[in-house]
């Protein structure tokens, strides 16, 4: 006789409605893979399968991971496809494979959405006027550090950490975005690996196979990473604004922190892409020399004997202020260099633009812009699983990446169009899934129930027992929540 251990599992709530040739429950989500094109996206940039599900379909159920309450795949294809081993291949399959160009994916959609923010309504251009920098866009660059726990892992190394003070195992993901003058959004990433690798074999049988980067076509974009790992951030900064100058981006200003201040750097960036440079810059005597007035000077030195007699105080923002146009050594660059000193303290800053037209406050207004960056870092982290993937190979990194920019790109775009914020749509979308993955559940346990109750009453009709085929069905429908008595 058939008991409770016999109901019907509980299948996938995201699954369900991919079986029924459509979306699940967000509209907003889904109308934006309709409105980017995102099958068209996938399949210029390879990530397309001959048969079976089609690829986006699986990034849409991808997509909802940090959303359902999961944090990494591992986790989410773990409740979903429990005794499903098939079900679940699909998904390590699309992040493992080496022939997916997933940044040239994350490049076409962020130009797509960049687009269609520039064709805005009239309402929102209105809400936006009093912006100073509406209008204005910055190419942002900066680098963060996310740890892994395994020393297995393929390319990890020891990176040393500011925020903790030491060094972690882990990767160092460059990033270049595009903010816009009111919202950040990430265009490409590489990863960037030190010389510090961790000394450890596995005597498991699973990890003595060729390795992996040996396995895959030399000209596919798994093996293209692999061959530009060792190359410097800032080669890859450089080829990063390549990419996005060569694809349509019209940004003319690039905006960076002290550390990538170096002055051949910065020459290339302006004479090679015809490119502006906000940054802030820090004492590098022996790399970074300043010409003024005939003379080469380290950061130092020009605060000391020339920047600090100048020093002015301006009461609207309570900090000193002095002002140098110096020259680069080797080039015809000129840089205005805004020193500030706050009230009664000995530390000082620097900040330099490329453009001297600009004006010292303007030029500290372009480059509090660059904490754009930050945010999304930020945000990235603590709500998208950035770096939370734990995954082996490098392929399945870099697609787990792709998939969070996709997910701060869709959210930066409705919290632009609905005039909101990120957290906003964030936990607007995460609620209405919470919500309707209980509701899912719920209804399912519900119709596996009834379906016992009705297989049982057709065995007792069958076997002659009608009276108690009936004491059943009526007991079931005065109180649906009781258990079900199961014939001995």
């Amino acid at each position: 006789m058939q008991n409770t251990e016999n109901l019907l599992p509980v299948e996938s709530d995201v699954n369900q409605y991919l079986h029924q040739d459509r979306f699940m429950f967000d509209n907003d989500v889904s109308d934006l893979f309709k409105k980017f094109r995102i099958k068209s996206l996938l399949n210029y940039a390879n990530i397309k399968k001959r048969t079976g599900h089609p690829t986006n379909r699986i990034v849409y159920d991808l997509f909802f991971i940090p959303f359902l309450m999961f944090s990494n795949v591992f986790l989410f294809v773990r409740a979903q496809y429990e005794n499903a081993q098939a079900n679940k291949n699909r998904f390590y399959r699309l992040l493992e494979n080496a022939e997916y160009n997933w940044c040239s994916f994350i490049l076409n959609l962020s130009y797509r959405v960049n687009q269609a923010m520039h064709v805005e309504p009239k309402e929102i251009a209105r809400s936006d006027e009093k912006s100073t920098n509406h209008g204005t866009e910055f190419f942002v660059v900066d680098d963060t550090i996310t740890s892994v726990s395994g020393k297995l892992i393929e390319l990890t190394s020891y990176v040393y950490d500011h925020v903790k003070g030491k060094s972690v195992l882990g990767f160092q993901k460059l990033v270049l975005g595009l903010f816009n003058g009111s919202h950040f959004i990430p265009i490409s990433k590489h990863i960037c690996t030190s010389k510090k690798k961790p000394n450890a074999k596995s005597k498991a049988t699973k990890y003595k196979k060729i390795p992996k980067s040996e396995r895959i076509h030399p000209d596919s974009p798994g093996a293209w990473e692999r061959a530009s790992i060792d190359q410097t951030k800032l080669d890859k900064v450089i080829s990063m604004l390549r990419q996005a100058l060569k694809k349509g981006f019209k940004a003319s200003t690039v905006l960076f922190d002290s550390w990538f201040c170096f002055n051949s750097f910065i020459i290339k960036i302006v004479d090679t892409l015809k490119l502006n440079v906000i940054c802030q810059l820090k004492n590098m005597p022996r790399t970074n020399k300043y010409l003024y007035k005939g003379k080469c000077y380290s950061l130092k030195e020009l605060f000391g004997y020339y920047a600090k007699p100048r020093l002015r105080m301006i009461k609207k923002h309570q900090l000193k202020r002095s002002i140098l146009v110096v020259g680069l050594p080797g080039s015809k660059i000129q840089l205005k260099i805004v020193f500030i000193q706050n009230e009664g303290e000995e530390k000082w800053h620097a900040f330099a633009a490329t453009d001297t037209r600009l004006s010292a406050i303007t030029i500290l207004e372009y480059y509090s812009q660059r904490w754009s960056i930050e945010v999304f870092f930020k945000n990235c982290k603590q709500y998208l699983n950035f770096g939370k993937e734990q995954m082996s190979n490098l392929d399945s990194i870099i697609a787990c990446d792709a998939l969070v920019f996709m997910r701060y790109i869709f959210l930066t775009y409705l919290a632009y169009q609905h005039k909101s914020t990120f957290y906003d749509k964030f936990d607007a979308i995460r609620d209405v899934h919470t919500v309707n993955t209980f509701g899912m559940r719920l209804l399912k346990f519900f119709l596996n129930k009834i379906l016992f109750v009705v297989r049982e009453a057709c065995a007792l009709i069958r076997d002659g027992f009608q009276e108690k085929a009936v004491e059943l069905l009526e007991s079931y429908m005065n109180d649906p929540c009781e258990p079900v008595p199961i014939r001995a």
